[in-house]
């Protein structure tokens, strides 16, 4: 059964920042500040630009947040979905690293 990410911020009803990628799709994340990590998934569109998810995390460093985000990958869970970040529901899937600002660029 394919696996998928998905990314919600807190006020989705009204901003729409959120998103659905297959785990198949995830290219890789690169630090984008101090506080901020950047998820690289194939464009949803077919072009040769990925579509990618910036998230800015409080109070650890973006290493923290990679180590976290690779627990996330390697859990053994029934569930299709791996919530990164539901800011509507509260439900957050990362301990040390509290997603603060979820912001969805994509290529469609």
């Amino acid at each position: 059964m394919e696996k998928y990410f998905y990314f919600g911020e807190a006020t989705v009803e009204t901003t729409a920042e959120s998103a659905l990628y297959p785990l198949s799709s995830f290219l890789g994340m690169t630090p984008s500040g101090a506080g901020a990590t950047k998820l690289h998934f194939q464009g949803r569109n077919g072009t040769l630009n990925d579509d990618t998810v910036e998230i800015e995390h409080s109070g650890k460093a973006s290493k923290v947040f990679v180590t976290e985000m690779v627990g996330l990958l390697q859990r053994n869970t029934k569930s299709p979905f791996l919530i990164v970040s539901d800011g509507a529901s509260g439900k957050h899937a990362l301990q040390n690293a509290q997603v603060t600002t979820l912001t969805v660029a994509s290529s469609d």
